[in-house]
This record gives C-alpha cells, structure tokens and sequence, in this order.
C-alpha cells in the first residue's frame, strides 16, 4: 500500500477494506458517463464499490434504475448477489431513503423490480423497506400510479400486510391513490384491502372524505362545452371491469407465476377497458377507436379530441364505482369503530406508526420552539409565519440564520394546522363545497341525517353550497328535498350569524375553484347580481333586515364587497359601448351612402334601369334594413351610455339592453355587406361573366368586417346565457 496515498477507511461500510479517494471519485464519475461495463468491472472488484454514493443519486445501481436501463441493472444484481453474496448494496438509501426497489416501483419497472426481489421472492423483505416518509416500494407504485402490473406484483407478496401500504402521516394506498386521480387503481386497492376505506390520515381525513374534493371523478364536476357534451353522451362508448375481473385477468394471464409474458412491457395501459382486457394476451396497447354506436367512423372529429373525452367518461364511470363500492358502509363516519368488523390491529399500527413519527419530531423540535418562545412576540418572522405571506417568507428566506428558518417554519406549521383544525367538514360537505351531487345522493340514500351535518363554524350543506358558489348543489337539493327541510336549511346561520342571502352577497371565497370562470368585468357582475337574486327569491322577506355579528345586512354586503367590481363593470360596459357605437356609427353612414346610390343609374323618367332584377331588390331591400338597423343600434348604445348603472341594472336591464343592441348591430352588418354583394353583382356581371372569379374576389373584402363579428361572438354568447339563464353556470367549461 503506498504511503503517499491519503488512505481513509469509507465510513459506510464495516468491512476494514481501505482506497484511494480519487478512486471512489473516479468511479463516480464513470458512473455518471454511463460507462456500465467498467461500472461493472469495479463491481466484481470489491463489494465497496457497492456501496459508493453520489450527490443526489445514490448508488451505481440507483442510477442504473432511474435511467431505465433493464439490462445493466440485472448485472449489476448479479454481481451483488451471486458473485459476492452481500446483499446490503441492495439496501443502500439515497438521501430520501429511497433503495434501488423504491425507485424501480416508482418509474413502474415491473422486471427490475422482479430482478431485485428474486425471481423466486428471495428478497421479498426489501418490500418492507421505508423511505424518510415510511413509504415503502408497494406504496411508491401508487404515488406513480403508472403501472398496475408492478404494484399486483409487489402485492402478491405480502397481500395481507397492511402496514407497508401506510405512511408516516398515516395515507393509505387508497388516499394516495384518490388525491393522485387515478380512480382504477384506487378500485383495485378497494378491492385487496376493505378495510382501507375506514382509516384516516393523520389530519383525520378518511378516503371518501378526499374523493368528495375530486371533481374529475364525477359527471357533476365538470361542464362540457356543447359539442363534446354531445359525444360524451353519444358517441363515446366505454366499457369497463370491476376490480375483481381485473385481478382474473390478471392471473389468466400469467400472474406471478408467467413473469415473462406478463411483464414483457414496461409500457402501462393508463386505464382498463373490456376491450383492452378482452386482447391483453394478444397486443401490448390498443390505441382508441372513434366508433359510435351505428359501427361508423368520426373521420371529421378529431382523434386527440375523442380521446381525451373517452378518458374524461372513464374516469367518471371509475369514480362512480369507487363510490358504490363506499356506499357498502355508509356509516362510518357516524358510527365508532367496532373490534368485530374492523380490524383494529391495522389501525394500530397505523396509529403506533404516526406516533412514532410524531415523538420523532417533538423530540427534534422542542430546543426550536424553546428558542422560538424566547423571540420578541411579534417579530418579523413570528408575523410572516402566521400571516401565511409565502412571498415574503420566501425573501426572508435568504436572509435568516439556519436556527431563524426552522422556527419560521415551526410558527407557520402550527398555523396551518391550526386552520386544518378548525374545519370538520364530513364527506357530505365536502361534496357540496366541491359540487359533486353524486356523492351526496349516495349518501342521503343511505344516510338521510346527512342533510343536517354542519361543520365546526355551523355551516350545512346549503350554507356551503351558497358560500363556494354551486348552484347544482343549491338547485339539487331544493329539487331532491321536501319543503320543510329545504325551508329549515335556509333558516340556519353560522356562527358569525350569516344567512345564505348573507353568503351570496360577500365575493367568491376561492378564486381558483369557485369564480364564475367568465371573461370581462362586466359579464361577471351580472353574474354576481343574478346569484344574489337566485338566493334572494329563496328566502323570506325578513331576510333582508337580518345583521350577522359585524351588524350588516344581507344588502350592505353585497354593495360594500361589490363596489370596486361595480366601477371595473362600469369601465368595462363604458368602453365597450363606445367601440360599439363607433362602428354602429360606420355602420349607419355606409349604408346611408348605400340607399342613395343606384346601380345602373335612372331611366328619363327617373325609374331605375335595373328594376325588377332579383339583385336590385336585394340591394335596395339591404341598404334600407343596414341603415335602420344601425342607427337603432347607436341609439341604444347611447342609452346605455347615459344610464344610471346601479349595480341592480346589471341583474336584467342592462343585459337584455346589450344583447339586443349586439343583435341590431350584427343585422346591419351583414345587411350593408348584402347590399354590397348586389351591387357588386349587378355592377360586374355586364363586363364579366358569372362564373369569373372577380366576383369570387370582391367578397373577400367581407373577411375584416366578418372578423370583427367573430370576435365578438362570445361575448354575444355569454349575454345570451345571462339573460336565459336564472341560475349561473358552475362548473366552468372544459
């Protein structure tokens, strides 16, 4: 051993085997060049090459699973296991605590997977293994919820072991699997574990809890747009198995005992279909076909197009079948846990798991809070932290000592959790917050004292609704209920002493999710004005005069909160009006010019040379109807220029006013391009022959004013919905 070398023993490792640290550096970096056979080689050389870690990557073997290549991975496997029998580089954790089979499970690599475990299950116990979240491999294939196939294979292993499907926090495979939207896999783990549908996390929220906040699971979550509302219901056919088919098929094909045929693929079909399940044996993938139920071909609709409606109905019917499958018990959420029909030892170790966890972490950061308490009370830190300002923590960041972030962090954890705390949203809340109407006929058949759940501020169902703006919710249950219990509904307040019509005046409580998802100011304070009036023509008189806590009625409300919005929605309707009328004003002046020029010219007695011709009369018929038309236009686009426009005028009067004005304005444009259609046509026709396409020609001067009326097609539309509608739209359009 030469003496010049700075020879240090590795501190991972028992075995006393001493290198030169420029070699373990060397071999990292053949190892990040990707040149696997001299990996390979260094291997064979000793089992501490096994063991040497990069950066952010973990071993050699971490990085040969995370770049997905099979082969390299099943020799380096080789040479752990057979060549020097060390089973501990197999064990080795990246800085997350993930081991090769943690990222192996996670990318959906069933064979490597495979590889690593033993064809015959030998290492089957690397399963169990946890990352610094208490994630095990099993638990990793449902936060990528990529690849069914790995994670039955990891299942069948340990099928009735429920502690490696539960983290830290205490989420099941079934939270995971629901809050990551993939609803088939989360049938599957309905099906292998019943008991899941019980457990709660660590924030006590239990799996039919986070499927009411899924909207994508449910019809009534989303609002298609005409067109593919219609190939929803007609055109898309699809069909899909239960779980317990799925795991027969799962088995007819090989199971565990015909890996090679099984997994042969890495590539995951997203989600089953019977008619994917019915060719499993004989294709990897089956591409979507756009057939309808007469056996023809959309060859006009797009492919991507029915394809992403096709998974929008999938998702919908998996949803559905994941909620009859919580609909067996309805009544855990009312009713304690029993020791004959739980199985109390899994919750146990649920509950044993997360208080571990959670000494683990009061143990590390009682010396944080204690210097914390010892800070200035309202310093800038403590300030920020409780305010929730992510902007300026972020700024602060930078900034701080090491000590100062962890109880920065410390104060706004407890916040948080303090504001978790103070909601007890049940399922059925949930569901009416989130306006998912399916779950909450489901649960007021099983459970019709559901109707009367309040959270932790006194709020019910129709509170909520009203609050988050989901008129299905409020129109479902004054449609579902019987007058008396819709009636008592409306008389509760919460514990700020709000009625609904108190809710409907204040503004959308979250921007994100529960606005009107509508463009222009305006269009949204009408929007505001007719909810208001929905929910006003739902209560009694007296409820105008009622003043919660801060003493303000319903109507103080709505006209305080609205204000700023109200001065925007008068801008708005300002400008808008005043580009309308301009080209109203165009309009009118065309036309004007139009009626008073003759085509052909007058004979000596004055009568036009071309009477009686079909174009002559089109011209003369247009002009006349593009000139009354537009100045009728611009004198109503003076009206509501000078209006009051109170915020009550945007509810009826001003939209009625705007559509009607769009319309009159549409008809004079298009009757001054008629007139100049005939004119042209009586004009060309002398020199040119009809077919020429100089005629073709001159209608293409149209295109500019054409796209005018284009662009402001959709806003013709959403007056047009205004007006018709009673009850706003909610969910927005997809």
């Amino acid at each position: 051993m030469d003496p010049n070398n700075s020879m240090i023993q590795h501190e991972d490792e028992d075995i006393p085997y001493y290198y030169d640290p420029q070699d373990a550096n060397a071999f990292r970096l053949i190892v990040l060049e990707e040149k696997w056979e001299e990996v390979i080689k260094k291997y064979e050389e000793h089992v501490f090459f096994h063991k040497i870690r990069i950066k952010g990557r973990g071993t050699a073997l971490h990085v040969a699973v995370s770049n997905g290549n099979e082969d390299i991975v099943k020799r380096l496997v080789d040479v752990i296991v057979k060549k020097h029998n060390d089973q501990s580089g197999l064990e080795i954790k990246t800085e997350k605590g993930d081991t090769p089979l943690h990222l192996a499970a996670y990318r959906g690599f069933t064979s490597m997977c495979e590889c690593i475990i033993g064809k015959n299950g030998e290492r089957k116990h690397l399963i169990r293994d946890q990352n610094e979240k208490g994630e095990t491999p099993l638990f990793c294939t449902v936060l990528a919820g990529i690849n069914k196939k790995t994670f039955l294979y990891l299942h069948h292993f340990f099928p009735s072991d429920t502690s490696i499907a539960i983290n830290n926090v205490g989420a099941t495979i079934l939270h995971v699997a629901i809050r990551r939207e993939t609803f088939d896999m989360a049938n599957i783990i309905m099906y292998l574990y019943p008991n899941f549908h019980s457990m709660e996390d660590k924030d006590g929220v239990s799996p039919l809890e986070d499927l009411a906040t899924r909207t994508s699971a449910f019809k009534s979550g989303i609002r298609l747009i005409w067109w593919k509302e219609f190939l929803y219901r007609h055109y898309v056919d699809v069909k899909v198995c239960d779980a317990k088919t799925i795991l027969e098929l799962h088995e007819k094909d090989g199971g565990v005992e015909n890996k090679e045929k099984h997994y042969q693929s890495e590539i995951s079909i997203p989600l089953y279909n019977v008619d994917e399940l019915e060719k499993a044996s004989k294709v990897r993938h089956i591409p979507f076909s756009s057939k309808i139920k007469g056996g023809t071909t959309l060859g006009l609709i797009n492919f991507a197009c029915l394809t992403a409606i096709k998974k929008v109905k999938e998702k919908h019917i998996y949803g559905g079948k994941l909620l009859e499958a919580f609909m067996k018990h309805p009544y855990i959420e009312v009713v304690p846990f029993d020791d004959g029909e739980h199985d109390e030892e899994m919750k146990e170790k649920a509950r044993c798991k997360r208080e571990g966890k959670d000494l683990q972490e009061r143990e590390g950061n009682q010396k944080i809070e204690d210097s914390a308490k010892n800070v200035e009370k309202d310093t800038t830190f403590l300030a920020v932290a409780k305010s929730g300002v992510v902007e300026i923590m972020e700024e602060l960041n930078s900034k701080v000592k090491a000590s100062d972030k962890k109880g920065l962090l410390l104060v706004a954890m407890k916040e948080l959790e303090a504001k978790k705390s103070d909601t007890n949203d049940t399922a059925y809340l949930r569901a009416a917050k989130h306006g998912i109407t399916e779950i909450m006929i489901a649960l007021e058949s099983k459970l019709k004292s559901v109707i009367h759940e309040t959270n932790s501020n006194n709020e019910n169902a129709l509170l909520i609704a009203v609050k988050y703006r989901q008129p299905r919710v409020v129109e479902g249950l004054r449609n579902r209920l019987s007058m008396e219990t819709f009636q008592s509904l409306i008389l509760e307040m919460d514990n700020n002493e709000n009625t609904i019509l108190h809710l409907a005046a204040y503004p959308c409580i979250d921007n994100e999710d529960t606005a009107w998802k509508i463009s222009g100011k305006g269009i949204e304070m009408m929007w505001n004005v007719k909810w208001y009036e929905y929910i006003d023509g739902l209560v009694p008189d007296d409820f105008h005069y009622i003043r919660n806590k801060e003493g303000k009625t319903p109507g103080e409300i709505f006209k305080e909160e609205n204000k700023q919005l109200l001065q925007s929605s008068i801008e708005w309707l300002k400008n808008t009006t005043e580009s309308s009328s301009i080209v109203a004003a165009l309009v009118a002046g065309v036309s004007f010019a139009t009626s008073c020029t003759v085509p052909g010219g007058n004979d000596q007695s004055g009568k036009p040379n071309l009477k009686g011709q079909p174009a002559f009369d089109l011209f003369s018929t247009c002009s006349l109807t593009g000139l009354y038309f537009s100045v009728t236009s611009l004198m109503v686009f003076l009206s509501i220029l000078t209006c009051r426009k109170q915020a009550k005028d945007f509810g009826n009067i001003l939209p009625f006013k705007f559509f009607m004005v769009l319309n009159f304005l549409f008809i004079a444009i298009f009757a001054m391009l008629f007139s100049f259609f005939a004119g042209q046509y009586l004009l060309l026709t002398d020199k040119y022959d009809k077919s020429s396409s100089l005629l073709y020609f001159s209608l293409a001067g149209s295109l500019p004013v054409m796209y005018y009326a284009f662009l402001q097609f959709p806003l013709y539309i959403d007056l047009a919905v205004v007006i018709s509608r009673k009850v706003p739209l909610n969910p927005p359009m997809h």
